[in-house]
């Protein structure tokens, strides 16, 4: 099981031909502004996604992941004055869990909730990169996660395959209109089974609006598990969201770790990089075929400067 990013190497042949059939159809102008947009798609009967405002207790008192450029740690902290250092748990995409020291730093773009940091192992030396969430002990039983390139070819292709159909059923809205009808590629996808056995898919695609000025892409990350009530072995979109602006902002994008929390609540943390820099977000399921997003960097109180 990988640390980081699981990259897909083969798409199926059938999708690349679907892709390449929309991509005939015209597409509407490009916006011209460079800022990002985002909007939030609910299936029928799912719970509104909305982020806590502020600090939520149950994460604990830091979360903290690896820039996506260089790999160092970017801590953000419920007590914007300690420097103390902390012991914390390092998850990735293993079932397992190590521990290390982390050493809070300096404050990162004017923003008192954001840190730099280093992490240590018990002897002192520097972790290696080989984390992607850390977290104080006890918040987080973690799930192994399968990247879709670790998966036997069969299962990488349905995969594959089942995340395109969901993606190209999710209903289009006024942001989406540029990217209508151009073609949906599966960038990453990963599969992890919660505690009763039931497969969650965490996947992301991206339709390219290839104009020689101003390149833009619209990046799609949605959440799919089994609908047990279809009886027939369907799967159904428990969580989507798309953010589009220029194409060089938008394309970082991973997810970080699975994990229950406690009570057994099963949750996932994804990282991008944005307008504001680095944006964590933890999303947690509610009930099945329902998530929503339970923390987001992006309510803490920082200036844009």
């Amino acid at each position: 099981m990988s640390c980081r990013i699981c990259r897909i190497t083969v798409i199926a042949a059938a999708l690349l031909t679907t892709a390449c059939e929309h991509a005939q159809e015209p597409a509407a102008k490009a916006p011209s502004s460079s800022a990002t947009t985002q909007s939030t798609t609910s299936p029928p009967g799912m719970a509104t996604a909305a982020a806590s405002r502020g600090w939520n207790d149950e994460m604990g008192p830091i979360l903290v992941t690896p820039s996506l450029d260089v790999g160092l740690p970017i801590m953000f902290a419920r007590d914007t004055t300690s420097g103390a250092g902390v012991v914390v748990e390092l998850l990735n995409h293993d079932d397992h869990t190590s521990l290390a020291t982390l050493h809070p730093g300096a404050v990162i773009r004017s923003c008192a909730w954001r840190r730099s940091a280093t992490l240590t192992r018990s002897d002192g030396r520097p972790v290696p990169g080989s984390w992607s969430l850390a977290l104080v002990p006890g918040v987080a039983v973690p799930l192994g996660v399968d990247g879709a390139s670790e998966l036997l070819p069969r299962d990488s292709a349905t995969l594959v395959a089942r995340i395109h159909r969901l993606v190209s059923a999710i209903p289009e809205d006024s942001a989406s209109s540029p990217f209508r009808g151009l073609p949906i590629v599966v960038r990453d996808a990963w599969l992890f089974r919660l505690a009763d056995s039931t497969p969650i898919a965490v996947a992301i695609a991206m339709r390219s609006l290839g104009a020689e000025s101003n390149p833009r892409a619209q990046l799609i990350m949605i959440i799919a598990e089994p609908d047990r009530s279809s009886g027939d072995g369907q799967w159904r979109t428990a969580f989507a969201e798309r953010f589009a602006g220029p194409e060089d902002l938008i394309e970082a994008m991973d997810l970080l770790a699975a994990f229950e929390l406690r009570g057994s609540r099963p949750a996932v943390a994804l990282v991008r990089e944005g307008d504001a820099g680095l944006q964590l977000r933890i999303l947690e399921r509610v009930a099945p075929g329902s998530w929503v997003v339970r923390w987001s960097s992006l309510s803490l109180p920082c200036s844009p400067g």
